[in-house]
């Protein structure tokens, strides 16, 4: 039997790999038939022993073979006609898994042959905003916690999809939390946002509704591979402070008492360097505007989400429409 897993989600492949290893040594205390191996030209007569040598245990095989797809050609040509003459792919006595970490952009020969005859092929995709989303709550839960969904997007606004940083900053609070619910002053008070500061001048250009400098920075972005539902994010979360900032604003019109204007302030979740930042910008739009803005920004984000449109694009059309 063959398992093909791959993908450039590494946090996930691994912890499905993981699940799978856990499953078989818990069944098989012996741990002799069970084997890790970096293929090469040297160790491929090791690989093959370890496949046709007969277990003193009635015991199932399981061998994981790691990243062939960085081998040379000829050896992955071997790997695939070997498969085919032990006929693994029919044997139920062996596990063998191909485990690639990243994306496979050369789809060879192996990889048709792991595709197509494969008892269980999975590729670990990037998730989707959304399916962060789900995947911090799910986190939380299965920790034995609880969470806001404004702190959810607090965690993403700090650590976009990445999810190995989402998995040990969630255990940090929930440790820190004992059981209460995680709110957004307790993101801001133990973790360390994931973000480059210049993210800071997109955003502010976008703000401002300068689109020329925006779309000049964005693309700057773009070149240094930065993560583009990342920037989708920062991008909500900053016109989500706005209309509440702007909200707040209005409110206190015709109350012109700097006491209740702070204390709105600080009962807003904002963080004080956000309001700061923030404020002068809301100034700017009136009530009607942002709320006309923010409808705009839940469309694209809903043709993100259903994969309607890239990300890329989404914040390319929206900067564009302002």
């Amino acid at each position: 039997m063959v398992l093909f897993l791959y993908g450039p989600d590494t946090f996930r492949s691994k912890r499905k790999l993981a699940e799978i290893i856990g499953k078989y040594r818990f069944k098989y205390k012996s741990g002799l038939n069970f084997a890790k191996i970096e293929l090469s030209e040297e160790n491929f007569h090791d690989f093959r022993e370890r496949i046709e040598t007969v277990s003193m245990f009635k015991e199932r095989k399981l061998i994981v073979l790691k990243n062939v797809f960085s081998l040379p050609k000829t050896l992955k040509e071997r790997i695939s006609e070997y498969l085919k003459k032990r006929r693994l792919f029919e044997d139920k006595n062996i596990i063998l898994i191909f485990f690639e970490e990243g994306e496979i952009k050369d789809k060879n020969k192996l990889f048709r042959l792991l595709f197509q005859k494969s008892f269980k092929k999975q590729e670990f995709k990037e998730l989707s905003l959304n399916q962060v989303r789900l995947f911090i709550k799910k986190e939380v839960e299965k920790m034995g916690g609880e969470i806001y969904p404004l702190t959810i997007e607090k965690l993403l606004f700090y650590f976009g999809n990445n999810l190995w940083q989402l998995e040990n900053e969630i255990k940090k609070l929930i440790s820190f939390k004992k059981g209460k619910v995680i709110e957004d002053r307790d993101v801001e008070n133990l973790c360390e946002a994931n973000i480059n500061l210049d993210i800071f001048k997109t955003i502010e250009a976008i703000s401002y509704k300068n689109k020329k400098r925006a779309m000049k920075l964005i693309f700057e972005h773009f070149q240094a591979g930065e993560n583009e539902l990342k920037i989708w994010t920062m991008i909500i979360y900053q016109f989500r402070n706005l209309m509440k900032i702007r909200s707040i604003l209005e409110e206190n019109k015709k109350n012109k008492s700097f006491q209740k204007l702070r204390q709105q302030f600080q009962k807003s979740g904002i963080h004080p360097f956000a309001i700061k930042k923030t404020l002068p910008i809301a100034k700017k739009f009136s009530i009607e505007e942002l709320r006309k803005i923010y409808k705009e920004l839940f469309e694209f984000d809903l043709k993100i989400k259903t994969g309607k449109i890239e990300p890329r694009l989404g914040i390319e059309m929206f900067i564009m429409g302002l």
